[in-house]
Order: C-alpha cells, then sequence, then structure tokens
C-alpha cells in the first residue's frame, strides 16, 4: 500500500474513532450495546448473554468452513449470543474499506505477516495480556502480534511450521537411506548431488528432482539473514545487496548451480506439494498443509524430519494469523470472549482438527495429542523455534522484487550481488514513491 493511501486510511480511521467515541458516550450502556446481564453461562468467563456479534474472515476450504460454523454454533449455544460471519474475497483490501467506514467486523483475522501494518493504524483495540491469557501461547507467536510499543492487539489462532519432507520409495530404490539426509543445510550440496546422480542414472536426466525450492522470501529469509544479518534496515528500505545477505544468497545459488536443487516450475509443475505427490521430487521442504493433501490426492509413501540447521541455528518458518478486535467495536465484551473461545482449549482443538492446523498453544497440542502423529509431531515440534513470518511493513515490496531479480542469480545469469542491487534500486524507488 503506498503511504498515501496508508495516511489517508489512518486518518480516515482516526475520524471513525473519534465520531464513535462521541455517539457512544453519555449513554451509560456498555460494550454490548446496552443488552443487560443476565445469568445465562459465559464462553469463559462474565459476559453479557445475548448481543450480535460479526467476526471478519476471508474464505477456506471445506474442511475450514465446517470447522468455524461448529466453532460458531457452539459460542452461540454458550452465550447466547447470534454470530454474523463475513467472509471476504479479497480480505486486505476489502477490510481496509470498512475501517475507513468504521463498518468491519467486531473480531476479524489478521495473518502475522500483516500484522505490522495494522498495528500502526489504530484500528484494533489494545488487549490486557493478562485477561487475554496470553501466556498460555508460544511466545515467538505472541510477539508476531505485539506493536513495538509492547502492546498486544491479536491472539494467535494457529500455526503453520516448515518441515523437511521426503519420498522413502524413491531414496529407498537408488539406495539412500533418510537418515542419510544431513542435520545441516551446509552438508546439502554433496549429499544432494550424489543423490541427484543416482536418481539421473536409475530414471533418466533431469527427470526426477533431488529437492525442490522456493524463490520467495517466505522460505529464504532464515537463510538469507542467518548470521545477524538483516535484508530491510531499520527505515524499512531494502538491503538485500548487503554483504551478509549476498553471502548466504550465494550459498543458495551454489545448490542450484549444482543441479540438485529446483524449483516446481522447473519440473513443470505448480507447487512442492504437487511435484512431490507425484514422483518427481525426492525431498522438499513445506508445510503441514501439505499433508491431506498428500494422504488424499497422492499415492507416495513419504516420512517427515525436522528442518536442517544452518549457520549452527535451527530453523523453521511459521506461518500465523490472530483474532484482533476493532477499536470502533460496540461489542468489545462479546468480541474478546468470542477470541477466548476460539483460541482456548476447547475452540481451537475444534478448530485445528477440523481445519488441520496446529496449534498456538501447548496444551492444546497436548489435548489433541498431536505426538501421535509423526507428522503433525514434527511440525510442533518446530513451533517453538519458528521465525514467524513478518518484517516490517514494506516486506511485500521487497519480496515481489527479490522475486523478480533472484532467478537471475540462481539461473547464473548475473552474480547473487548485481541481481540483489537491482532488487534494492528498485524496491527503495517504490517505497520512496509511496511516501
Amino acid at each position: 500500500m503506498k503511504k498515501s493511501t496508508k495516511k489517508l486510511l489512518a486518518l480516515a480511521v482516526a475520524a471513525v474513532t473519534m465520531m464513535s467515541t462521541v455517539a457512544c458516550g453519555g449513554k451509560g450502556g456498555d460494550s454490548n450495546g446496552g443488552v443487560t446481564n443476565t445469568n445465562e453461562p459465559a464462553a469463559t468467563g462474565n459476559v453479557t448473554a445475548g448481543g450480535k456479534l460479526t467476526i471478519g474472515v476471508w474464505g477456506g476450504n471445506d474442511q475450514e468452513t465446517a470447522a468455524l460454523e461448529k466453532m460458531v454454533s457452539a459460542f452461540e449455544e454458550k452465550t447466547g449470543a447470534e454470530v454474523e460471519t463475513k467472509v471476504y474475497t479479497d480480505f486486505n483490501t476489502q477490510i481496509q474499506a470498512d475501517f475507513i467506514a468504521g463498518t468491519a467486523p467486531d473480531a476479524f483475522y489478521i495473518d502475522g505477516s500483516m500484522f505490522p501494518f495494522y498495528s500502526t493504524l489504530g484500528v484494533m483495540e489494545p488487549l490486557d495480556p493478562e485477561e487475554m491469557g496470553v501466556s498460555n501461547y508460544y511466545s515467538n507467536l505472541v510477539e508476531a502480534f505485539t506493536a513495538e510499543d509492547g502492546t498486544i492487539y491479536c491472539i494467535p489462532k494457529d500455526v503453520s511450521t516448515l518441515a523437511t519432507y521426503y519420498n522413502i520409495d524413491l531414496l529407498d530404490s537408488v539406495g539412500v537411506s533418510p537418515d542419510d539426509i544431513p542435520a545441516a543445510l551446509e552438508d546439502y550440496k554433496a549429499f544432494l548431488t550424489d543423490l541427484q546422480a543416482k536418481l539421473d542414472e536409475k530414471y533418466g536426466a533431469g527427470q526426477i528432482a533431488a529437492m525442490t525450492y522456493n524463490q520467495d522470501l517466505s522460505r529464504n529469509i532464515y537463510v538469507l539473514e542467518s548470521g545477524g544479518n538483516s535484508i530491510i534496515d531499520e527505515g524499512g528500505n531494502s538491503q538485500m545487496s548487503s554483504d551478509g545477505v549476498v553471502k548466504n544468497l550465494e550459498f543458495m545459488v551454489d545448490l542450484v548451480q549444482a543441479g540438485c536443487w529446483k524449483t516446481p516450475k522447473d519440473l513443470g509443475l505448480g507447487w512442492n506439494g504437487e511435484a512431490f505427490g507425484s514422483g518427481k521430487a525426492a525431498i522438499m521442504e513445506e508445510g503441514n498443509w501439505v499433508y491431506t493433501t498428500l494422504k488424499n490426492d497422492y499415492d507416495v509413501n513419504f516420512g517427515v524430519k525436522e528442518m536442517p540447521t544452518y549457520g549452527g541455528t535451527q530453523y523453521s518458518m511459521a506461518f500465523t494469523v490472530g483474532w484482533g478486535i476493532s477499536a470502533v467495536s460496540e461489542q468489545k465484551d462479546l468480541a474478546k470472549e468470542w477470541i477466548k473461545y476460539a483460541t482456548g482449549t476447547e475452540g481451537m482443538e475444534t478448530w485445528c482438527s477440523g481445519a488441520g492446523c496446529l496449534p498456538s498453544r501447548e496444551d492444546v497440542a497436548t489435548s489433541m495429542d498431536v505426538e501421535s502423529d509423526p507428522v503433525w509431531k514434527v511440525h510442533s515440534d518446530m513451533t517453538e523455534i519458528a521465525l514467524p513470518w513478518q518484517k516490517g511493513t514494506t516486506i511485500n515490496i521487497v519480496n515481489s522484487n527479490y522475486q523478480n531479480f533472484c532467478p537471475a542469480a540462481f539461473s547464473g545469469e548475473e552474480t547473487a550481488k548485481a541481481a540483489m542491487e537491482k532488487t534494492d534500486k528498485q524496491a527503495n524507488s517504490e517505497i520512496a514513491n509511496a511516501q
């Protein structure tokens, strides 16, 4: 978003907030629209019975829709409230329009990657850490929804992490054991080069990739920033061409140039899950969302292990979404009770079990017995060490330009330094023009 648009949104939201405060002041009513308290049971504590709550979400698959509907029904039964679900088809564009108009839902999704942007606009209600029980959640996920001043605005509802998937039958067919997969990314080149040679010999050159990878910062950032580097400076400008970042990029380029790392597109396919599921890749790094796809859509014998270390540190990526509350909602108490339920033990188990997500709190992971499933166990074990996909308010601009210019580095058409200098130049021009 251009900063001029951001300023307009911020000003419009501020005006709406002020008008809402004036309109609501002096009524003597509570934040639930003046509904009188009764002894009806609440979701997690004292809350006005009845009332109408609107929640804003983006569309999901059938399993996610069913899980949300089940949560809503249970909450309505517990509280006597009526919950209306607003499903956005273009979430960030549409909810920003609702913020400006003062018509945003009472509670809504906020993606972790977008939180830094929304946290600066004054559109979300601050949440009390003790009241919301934030100590129950993985600390790195809570930090993903904590503003620079320490204010918490969202509670993480779930998380997905990356793990290493391997095709047991493909490895076995060329005499390679899953135990041979290195624990350190630095050792991947020798291993994958040998694996690629064996696959080429058995199945034909280029028919099966030893491993797939993605040219996207949401997958590459943990390598690029290893060693204390940062792809973005304190002012939000791209510094992809800094020496440390380039050095880490050159490591990845070396893997590609060795012929043992390929994108799904190199194989004529759409994404890692398709390449791996169809037997065109022996190893991939992917999120737990691929698990159901592999089980339902493909006949592949696979195993999962934790992500490798790089630079002596083990990493994974965490993709998390939180529930926030509109700053101008007239149902803030009820919205808080919704979040307490949706991210509490009962609601979160309903959601994660149905939608195929990982819990954002350890006690729910225990109650769901994720340890009993070897795939879920690995992904869950990655949660605490995972780096949330989030990097300031300009990451989308930097990422789009990285995706535009990094292919030249991976293909060898340009040096990593030259490609990243182009990334910085274009990204920083766009960032400056947005001011």
